[in-house]
């Protein structure tokens, strides 16, 4: 994420900088003085909005997440059996609109930076079903167990959706995605 009380138009100009040049270069040989001149910003006005390039990838990926939480919320909320089906659905939608981000993050970023940014959106979603759900005590231990579950699930389906060439629509990838996070797998075959 920028960093706060910067310029969000030339934060955003360098995140898509970042993200172009990305799509051509893997990100460890990425610099940050190309990042800026491809945005148009001096190197200093790069660094007040972005330390590194790994700040630039976690703030594209979280602009693709914010999307996603804003739209998941409310069924986060109010919670029924359709959740798992509703929310996949939502994520596979994000991703299918955001397919060139999504293709150029896996083909040329860094899988666990990937896995780490999904890891946390999946500990807010977790955070948010908690909190409506008062009566049940859960483990800080589990929750960690199953958020790094769903990360790598999630991020390793993706990069075969991908791989694939999107063929499935996002509602025929929420669907095998909510019987898998239901423990309905055997219901697919």
């Amino acid at each position: 994420m920028p960093m706060k009380g910067m310029d969000d138009d030339s934060a955003m100009r360098c995140q898509q900088a970042f993200i172009r040049l990305l799509a051509d270069t893997p990100l460890a040989s990425v610099r940050m003085a190309e990042v800026a001149t491809a945005a148009g910003v001096s190197r200093p006005t790069l660094y007040r909005h972005f330390h590194s390039k790994e700040q630039l990838f976690r703030a594209a990926v979280d602009s693709m997440f914010e999307q996603f939480y804003d739209q998941a919320e409310p069924y986060l909320t109010q919670y029924e059996d359709s959740l798992a089906l509703a929310l996949n659905f939502l994520a596979s939608s994000v991703a299918f609109q955001h397919r060139p981000l999504i293709e150029t993050l896996l083909r040329h970023g860094d899988d666990q930076l990937f896995v780490s940014q999904m890891r946390k959106y999946f500990a807010r979603m977790l955070g948010t079903l908690i909190r409506h759900q008062p009566e049940r005590r859960f483990r800080q231990i589990d929750l960690d167990l199953i958020t790094a579950m769903l990360a790598g699930a999630c991020f390793y389906a993706l990069r075969e959706w991908v791989a694939n060439g999107m063929q499935q629509t996002p509602h025929e990838m929420a669907r095998v995605l909510a019987h898998v996070f239901n423990g309905q797998l055997l219901a697919l075959v």
